[in-house]
């Protein structure tokens, strides 16, 4: 979306998850804005790994199905993430289209089974 912000269009039903969802519009944008930011990148990255802690946690406490195989994705994305070196258009748009599609093809998967 433009401006890369949250909306309603990927609630995932569920108000933690959402929250962090916003926050990770929030610092890939504000990455965007200043791509030559070490901190930048380094506060998304760890922020990545919470949320992703905090999906895979409520996976297992559930005991959904399909926990395995979006951990998996979760583990992907960190790898080529950690592998960033320097950020530019490539990067930006990864990340974004990343974010996006997963939330909306992966996470909506499991809204039924962790929604509030």
């Amino acid at each position: 979306p433009s401006p890369f912000k949250w909306d309603a269009s990927f609630d995932v039903k569920n108000a933690n998850i959402n929250s962090q969802h916003q926050k990770l519009f929030d610092l890939i944008d504000a990455l965007d804005h200043n791509r030559t930011s070490a901190s930048h990148l380094k506060e998304l990255l760890d922020y990545v790994v919470l949320h992703f802690k905090t999906e895979e946690d409520a996976f297992s406490s559930k005991g959904w199905a399909g926990a395995d195989a979006h951990k998996a994705t979760h583990d992907k994305f960190v790898a080529d993430a950690l592998a960033v070196t320097s950020v530019g258009d490539d990067t930006i748009h990864f990340l974004k289209n990343w974010l996006v599609n997963h939330i909306k093809a992966s996470d909506f998967q499991y809204i039924d089974v962790l929604h509030d």
